[in-house]
C-alpha cells in the first residue's frame, strides 16, 4: 500500500498577518512605554554602590538564588483538533547579563479533520539556551534544540500511516523583560529557526514566546 500524503502540522504560531501584526506593534509599543518609565529609576554606575537598590543587586548576583523557571504551555480543544503542548525551562543567572539553561518540549496533536481518518502529531523535544542582556529590559537568545517529530494517521482503529523525523533547530532571536517583583519577571520573545529543516516543527514560521519567569 502506498503511503497516505499527511500533512506536517506544525506547533508554533502561524505566519503573521496583519492582526498579527498590529498586536505586535502594540506589544512593542507598551513595552517601549514601560522601559520609558524604568529610566525615571535608572541609577549611573558611580551611584548604585550607595543605593539600596544596588545592594539588592549585588546581593541577588552573589546569593545561591540565580536559578529561574519558566515556560510555555498552550491547549486548544474544538472537537475535531485538540491540541496541548508545554515547554517548561530552567535557568542559571551566570552575570547580570549573561544567562544559560535547558528547555523540554511536549506537543500533543489529535486531528479528525479528515473524514474517516485521525491522525496523531507528536513532538518530545530538548534544547539549551543561552540570553545575553545588552540591556536589563532586552535580551538576545540563541537556542539549539533537537526533536523527535512523529505523525501517525489511523483509519477504523488500524494504523495506516506512520512517520518520525529526528531534527535539530537553531533558534535565533531576542525578546523584552520587565521585572513584577524581586523574584519574577515578564518576558516576550520572538525566535526563528534560522536551519529550516522542512520536517522540523518550526518550518516557515516564527516561535513566539511570552511567560512568567520565576527565581528560587
Amino acid at each position: 500500500m502506498e503511503p497516505i500524503a499527511v500533512k506536517k502540522k506544525s506547533f508554533a504560531v502561524p505566519v503573521f498577518n496583519g492582526k498579527h501584526l498590529l498586536l505586535l506593534c502594540v506589544i512593542c509599543t507598551y513595552a517601549l512605554i514601560l522601559h520609558a518609565q524604568d529610566r525615571s529609576m535608572y541609577i549611573p554606575p558611580e551611584e548604585r554602590n550607595q543605593t539600596q537598590y544596588s545592594n539588592q543587586t549585588v546581593q541577588a548576583y552573589n546569593s545561591p538564588s540565580r536559578f529561574f523557571v519558566g515556560g510555555n504551555f498552550g491547549f486548544t480543544f474544538l472537537g475535531d483538533y485538540n491540541y496541548i503542548g508545554i515547554s517548561p525551562l530552567i535557568g542559571y543567572r551566570l552575570t547580570s547579563w549573561f544567562s544559560p539553561g535547558i528547555n523540554l518540549n511536549l506537543n500533543f496533536v489529535t486531528d479528525k479533520t479528515i473524514p474517516d481518518q485521525t491522525a496523531h502529531y507528536t513532538t518530545i523535544g530538548a534544547g539549551l539556551f543561552t540570553r545575553f542582556f545588552p540591556f536589563q529590559w532586552l535580551y538576545l537568545q540563541v537556542q539549539p534544540e533537537y526533536n523527535q517529530y512523529q505523525v501517525k494517521v489511523k483509519s477504523g482503529g488500524t494504523t495506516i500511516d506512520q512517520q518520525t523525523y529526528h531534527v535539530f533547530s537553531l533558534l535565533m532571536g531576542g525578546g523584552y523583560v520587565q521585572r513584577i517583583s524581586e523574584n519574577s519577571y515578564f518576558n516576550f520573545g520572538v525566535l526563528y529557526d534560522v536551519i529550516q529543516n522542512p520536517h522540523s516543527p518550526y518550518y516557515g514560521i516564527p516561535v513566539i514566546q511570552g511567560g512568567i519567569n520565576l527565581g528560587f
